[in-house]
């Protein structure tokens, strides 16, 4: 016994132990962001079914993943594109300003277009004209940094923050996801697909952490068992 009770011996049981306690934390760590992710789509699934709010609700507050209901008019003046890929083809989703009467603008994603539409104003994709009432999802802006020197059709985010900074109204600080699409001419802009709420790869990448620590557990001893023959 004393023989073994080395400082090779030790500082092996003690990396043993630090690895096992590593990865049993990162495992627990794994389904902490899986029960997050989970209750942020039950929170998103609620705010799909539930009834719209109104736009000075929205307003007012810093609600997300809402259905909302408001009425106005778009400005085409300002529309701009964001790259996006949808089944495997590239294209462009379509930003356009939509102006309230009693607020600010809010930036609506009308929907996806080919790539072959890569200039703003999108005249085969023009929105339903005149004062009317859309309905979508209050989204998030997309963070990221910074903002053009001039405006661009093309913009690198979704981000009110980026079109907001040439017009001449403000915009909400959120922009709307159309439960539909304003297909229009060759049936573009094509509509946003159901949002998809998957819990990501959380409760995989855990399981591969706690077999990690099993293999630990299980292969040292039998190591040191080997270790020990051979001496």
């Amino acid at each position: 016994m004393r023989r073994l009770l080395t400082p090779r011996w030790i500082a092996g049981h003690v990396l043993v132990l630090v690895t096992v306690v590593a990865f049993v934390s990162l495992g627990l760590w794994q389904l902490n962001r899986l029960e997050e992710k989970r209750t942020f789509n039950a929170s998103v699934a609620d705010g799909l079914v539930a009834e719209p709010i109104g736009y000075e609700e929205a307003v007012a507050s810093d609600i997300t993943y809402r259905r909302l209901l408001v009425s106005g008019e778009y400005d085409v003046e300002f529309e701009a594109l964001v790259l996006r890929a949808r089944k495997g083809e590239s294209g462009y989703h379509v930003l356009t300003p939509f102006i309230v009467d009693d607020g600010p603008a809010i930036l609506v994603d009308r929907g996806w277009i080919p790539i072959t539409h890569e200039e703003a104003p999108v005249f085969d994709a023009p929105p339903v004209p005149g004062i009317q009432t859309i309905d979508g999802l209050l989204w998030p802006a997309q963070q990221g940094s910074g903002v053009p020197d001039e405006f661009r059709d093309v913009v690198r985010r979704i981000d009110p923050e980026i079109q907001g900074a040439f017009t001449p109204y403000p915009l909400l600080d959120r922009y709307l996801v159309l439960d539909g699409s304003d297909d229009r001419g060759d049936g573009l802009p094509v509509a946003a697909p159901p949002l998809a709420l998957p819990e990501g790869p959380h409760l995989g990448y855990a399981v591969q952490w706690f077999l990690f620590t099993g293999v630990v557990i299980v292969g040292y001893p039998l190591l040191l068992r080997r270790v020990r023959r051979r001496d």
